[in-house]
């Protein structure tokens, strides 16, 4: 049961599908995303819709910088 499972996670990330692995440049906006989180003592997963707005416009607005 658990190898069928798998093998539907296999067929997911079969090259003609959706999936990929993150790229260097995502995972980098994921670390800086955490920081901006905890820079603003904002749990993401607990906060309203206006908090996780303003993580993710200053997450935006801050990253787009460091990339140019």
């Amino acid at each position: 049961m658990l190898q069928e499972k798998y093998a539907k996670l296999d067929d997911l990330a079969a090259p003609n599908c959706y999936v990929a692995p993150p790229t260097s440049e995502d995972l980098s906006y994921v670390v800086h995303f955490r920081q901006i989180c905890k820079r603003y003592n904002i749990d993401f997963s607990s906060a309203d819709s206006d908090e996780k707005n303003f993580v993710m416009k200053m997450a935006e607005k801050s990253f787009m910088p460091k990339r140019a």
